[in-house]
């Protein structure tokens, strides 16, 4: 009597176990089901209020705008900065933040409605921790209300 023999199985390196691992783990933090938006970043534990010239609750007593410096020419920080919020808007001058023009370049995060839970109000939570994200970049000596004169 004749019986099927399955081949023989191969048993994976054990060297490649930590990689597959690895990859699993980044890979399974982008996928999100359908219908539902990718996982928001971990809330951070402190916001690093020294940087922040306002609370959360007067973040929004201004002219409609907080504002930062940030290196001149640093394409990939100005990217990572619009990766935590994309509304920010470049200026011209040292601002109120007092930027070291040329080296520095000035940005704007709105405080519009969105951003605002009343005119001159308090920062909804979304905005604070953009706010507070921002703040915890090294780059980042400030950030302070935008006053035009």
């Amino acid at each position: 009597m004749e019986r099927d023999i399955p081949p023989p199985r191969r048993t994976p390196s054990l060297r490649a176990l930590p990689w597959c691992l690895l990859l699993a783990a980044g890979l399974a933090g982008c996928v999100a089901p359908p219908g539902e938006s990718p996982p928001s970043p971990a809330p951070l534990s402190t916001c690093p209020i020294d940087e922040l010239a306002f609370t959360q609750a007067t973040g929004c007593l201004n002219d409609g705008s907080v504002e930062f410096c940030l290196p001149s020419g640093d394409e990939a920080l100005v990217a990572r900065v619009r990766e935590i919020a994309p509304t920010i808007k470049a200026g011209s001058s040292a601002g109120r933040a007092g930027c070291d023009l040329p080296e520095e370049t000035l940005y704007f995060f709105p405080t519009g409605d969105a951003e605002c839970v009343a005119h001159h109000g308090a920062l909804v939570d979304a905005a604070w921790e953009k706010l507070c994200r921002i703040a915890t970049l090294p780059e980042v000596r400030a950030i302070v209300p935008t006053w035009y004169e």
